[in-house]
């Protein structure tokens, strides 16, 4: 992980201040980071995903202020998480702005770097890359005052906010927000707020803030305050990506059921369909069942020796198994469950499609004689 860091903080600091798209480096199981002026105050850092150029898949995107502190953490997360399906790819814009001109824009003049942000960042981004309309947005202290001009005056933009030790939530712009949660806007789905204990001078905004959401009947969103007692000013951004990107990407994992009772107590293959057609939509891919899935359950009945729900689950995941790059050891798992049960024909074209891909396994060709002379 180290090494990643020194690796991406290298060609950031590199790349930082170029004036147009340049040095489009594609890292090796990282990904590919560009960089763009947009003017003498302002840049913009880009990472794609490592999969991104070996896919048409459209990805979210989280843009995140103050990138050149922060722009690092949400690749971590995911390079930490996506290789075992735990979260999706996304794409990360970090916005940079000059010290002197933070304040300002993110204060007085809001309202041009809303302008900034939607018509020429966003804009930017979704022309120039393979974009899903998911959009996702962190920032910290100022930036987190900020979010809330960006929500009342441009509801629509950002599905997902993540804001840590914000300041500057000021009372107009709060009776904004309970405006807002009053009328009939769609609303963005998710808010993660977090805020150190120890950050005295913000605890009771925040508060407010979380009253106004949480006493509200509107159930189009979902909010969570946390109040922490083992974070400071400087700390709080870390659990904001690890903590809110998992609540967030919460149903996004492969289901694992540990018995064919909880799968059952689930609402068995109906709900299971239903979970993943509306998993599909709300990340825009595919609303099949995930193949970790329908693995776990075969497997799950093999374990549980419960032969016609396997066979009842083989059918409902027709061609499954013939499709996967299953382990030999595992093919023989299944013919020998087969042959346990007296199922030999099914067993002998198990090992018969196996030796179709690896004619030279010898262990395969031992199992599918030993049951040759009980297909007769």
């Amino acid at each position: 992980m180290n090494k990643l860091i020194a690796i991406l903080v290298f060609l950031i600091s590199f790349n930082l201040f170029a004036i147009e798209v340049i040095d489009k480096k594609i890292m090796t199981n990282i990904g590919a980071i560009h960089s763009l002026a947009l003017d003498s105050h302002q840049s913009i850092t880009i990472y794609l995903p490592e999969n991104y150029n070996q896919s048409e898949e459209k990805f979210p995107v989280m843009y995140v202020i103050d990138g050149d502190k922060y722009f690092l953490n949400s690749i971590a997360y995911q390079k930490t998480l996506t290789w075992q399906s735990k979260a999706p790819a996304f794409i990360v814009v970090g916005i940079n702005i000059e010290r002197n001109k933070r304040r300002e824009l993110l204060g007085e003049k809001s309202l041009e770097f809303i302008d900034t942000f939607q018509n020429k960042i966003i804009h930017y981004v979704d022309k120039t890359y393979r974009t899903s309309s998911k959009r996702m947005y962190f920032g910290w202290e100022k930036a987190g005052g900020f979010a809330l001009d960006l929500l009342t005056k441009r509801p629509k933009l950002i599905d997902a906010y993540f804001l840590a030790s914000s300041t500057h939530f000021t009372q107009e712009r709060i009776d904004s927000v309970e405006s807002l949660l009053k009328s009939k806007t769609t609303m963005p789905e998710f808010f993660y707020v977090m805020l150190g204990d120890v950050e005295l001078w913000a605890v009771e905004s925040h508060k407010e803030l979380s009253k106004i959401f949480t006493k509200t009947s509107r159930e189009d969103y979902e909010w969570e305050f946390n109040l922490s007692s083992s974070d400071d000013h400087y700390t709080t951004p870390l659990d904001t990506f690890n903590k809110g990107l998992a609540r967030y990407f919460n149903d996004y994992a492969p289901i694992r059921f540990y018995s064919i009772k909880e799968f059952e107590n689930f609402g068995g293959i109906k709900a299971l369909r239903e979970h993943y057609k509306k998993r599909g939509k709300h990340y825009q891919i595919s609303g099949n069942v995930h193949s970790d899935t329908k693995h776990y359950l075969l497997n799950q009945s093999i374990n549980e020796n419960n032969f016609s729900y396997f066979t009842w689950l083989v059918s409902e995941f027709d061609g499954f198994i013939d499709e996967q790059n299953y382990s030999t050891g595992f093919i023989i798992k299944i013919g020998q469950f087969y042959s346990n049960n007296n199922a030999f024909k099914e067993a002998a074209t198990l090992y018969e499609s196996e030796l179709i891909k690896n004619p030279s396994s010898q262990r395969v060709i031992t199992e599918l004689s030993k049951i040759t002379d009980k297909l007769q």
